[in-house]
């Protein structure tokens, strides 16, 4: 079905290629999961896959690619469409019409489809998302992660042999994410629908797979049966974070405490060595509890709506105190990034208060407010548009009147913690989703206000970046700052947050330290926790959230 022959890729204006001699063999109705770091030539390989690579991006090549018969040089992109269903990284490059029941019939108009079944088509997809109340809605009324959603619907009502999906459920909720992949899977086994999943975080979709390629530097490192290259990676990660069960079980197994075949799913954990873990003790060697210290923003009965007369906040109550770092954390359309731009007054509230350190936000500009509260958005791109990565960092600065000297060292800084040195003279847009994020990223945190706001921060960053990012927030937090931290991924609140406010249908549904709310949640409930339900014998599931609680219980 898909086949590279000793491919290498250079885009134009770059020195080093995004793929070097890459060989991969997928066979027809395969289900081959690909990951690695960002910027590892993930994107590009994706691009491949139906044309868009040389034909839309440009630059030098050798080798050969052939998808389903198709060498991707000798045939154009139009050529793959009905073969070869792709949803980018970034779902607003591929949203085209204004509202969500165009959107999906769109590819299947340009393909000449009779309009009984575009109409039956965009029905099924709209069905096996789950967004059928979304049919016409606008589709700038939408949350990231429904956008997301729409461009899912949208590839699978072409009915493609392959299905490419580059960081899918990057911006979905647990519970979104969980459907997706099984919609995807049911597809698969029953369908014969060929796989390729670009994706970071891995405990989310590998139990899904047959096959893990893992693409660092643009070479594969790894190409092995999903169990085989979970085993390898614990030992060479290659950027690559692996799911908690299978680090859990290396440690059992040098523990003497368990002996057997790698689990690479919830259930076969769970059966396995859940009852060793929970039988084990409960106490806490160390843990990190900050001070609260004084409150930096009050939000008192605030309520909002868009102009479409659909509620996205109602009756929130909250605060954002110095030294905490406060995951937000809901599902899809819950409300999050409507209630993040209210902490930098964006929106303004119909109802209720918004207070920036004691200063009402519908009274302040969102340029006086810049200075304190720092907000990075869902989608990169809002936040891109100099020429350099380096003027991208410096412009925010320049407006906050910081010192040239004090400006270089910044910029510096801020391109060593997030691994961008290489781009420092590159054009922004130019570059990957995940160094996108890290761009935009960079260009708030160097300005290092009081309230550090971050709109799904973690898609579309490696295992280590991501690492790297939140030691880095920690760390901000204990100098008095604080973090507000709107996000899907349960692993990385679980190891990390102080606090957890939850989020549903515009209202806090719970407001408590990470261990309480998480262990509360059926559906923020991290991997070690799921794993240990049914073992507990009376004691409480919240001793049991992440891989360190699972080592500390049994050493």
């Amino acid at each position: 079905m898909i086949q590279f022959e000793d491919f290498s890729f250079t885009y134009t204006g770059q020195h080093d290629p995004a793929l070097r001699r890459v060989s991969l063999d997928i066979g027809e109705g395969e289900y081959v999961l690909v990951t690695g770091p960002s910027g590892g030539g993930k994107s590009t390989l994706c691009r491949c896959l139906n044309g868009l690579v040389p034909h839309f991006h440009g630059g030098a090549l050798s080798g050969r690619v052939v998808v389903d018969g198709l060498d991707i040089t000798a045939h154009q992109p139009r050529e793959f469409a009905a073969r070869v269903g792709m949803v980018f990284q970034d779902p607003e490059n591929q949203i085209i019409a204004s509202d969500v029941e165009r959107d999906i019939a769109f590819g299947l108009e340009n393909l000449g489809m009779p309009a009984d079944i575009i109409a039956q088509r965009v029905q099924e997809s709209l069905d096996m998302l789950g967004i059928p109340l979304l049919r016409r809605a606008p589709i700038d009324s939408l949350s990231g992660g429904e956008k997301q959603k729409v461009a899912l619907a949208a590839a699978l009502a072409v009915r493609p042999s392959v299905l490419v999906l580059d960081e899918p459920t990057s911006e979905l909720d647990p519970q979104s994410a969980r459907e997706f992949m099984e919609t995807v899977a049911l597809l698969h086994s029953e369908g014969g629908l060929t796989v390729v999943l670009v994706e970071h975080r891995i405990e989310r979709v590998a139990d899904y797979s047959t096959r893990i390629v893992v693409l660092d530097g643009g070479s594969v490192v790894v190409d092995e049966s999903r169990r085989a290259a979970l085993q390898l990676l614990l030992d060479e990660p290659h950027g690559v974070g692996v799911p908690p069960m299978v680090e859990v079980a290396r440690d059992l197994r040098m523990a003497g405490l368990w002996s057997g075949t790698t689990p690479t799913e919830i259930d076969e954990a769970r059966e396995r060595f859940g009852d060793i873990i929970a039988s084990g003790s409960t106490e806490r060697r160390y843990e990190r509890k900050p001070t609260p210290g004084p409150t930096l923003i009050e939000v008192q009965d605030l309520h909002f709506q868009y102009e479409n007369g659909r509620p996205a906040l109602q009756g929130v109550t909250a605060s954002v105190r110095a030294n905490e770092l406060l995951a937000v954390m809901g599902r899809n359309g819950s409300g999050k990034t409507t209630l993040a731009r209210h902490l930098n007054g964006l929106l303004k509230p119909a109802h209720g208060r918004v207070t920036v350190k004691g200063a009402d936000t519908r009274h302040a500009s969102v340029s006086s407010i810049a200075g304190t509260v720092g907000l990075v958005f869902q989608n990169p791109n809002d936040h891109l548009f100099a020429d350099t990565v380096e003027e991208e960092i410096r412009f925010t600065l320049k407006h906050l009147q910081i010192p040239e000297d004090e400006a270089g060292r910044r910029v510096d800084d801020v391109l060593a913690l997030l691994g961008l040195e290489q781009y420092r003279h590159h054009y922004p847009r130019g570059l990957s989703g995940g160094e996108r994020q890290r761009i935009a990223l960079a260009s708030v945190v160097a300005a290092r206000p009081d309230v550090l706001v971050l709109d799904e921060p973690t898609r579309g960053l490696g295992h280590e970046l991501k690492e790297e990012l939140l030691r880095f927030l920690i760390g901000y937090c204990d100098a008095g700052r604080a973090v507000v931290l709107i996000t899907h991924d349960v692993e990385t609140v679980a190891r990390h947050a102080d606090r957890v406010l939850l989020l549903d249908e515009g209202r806090v549904v719970d407001d408590g330290p990470r261990r309480t709310v998480l262990s509360r949640s059926e559906v923020f409930r991290p991997e070690i926790n799921a794993i240990v339900q049914g073992h507990l014998r009376g004691k409480k599931s919240e001793a049991f959230m992440t891989i360190d609680d699972a080592i500390e219980a049994f050493i």
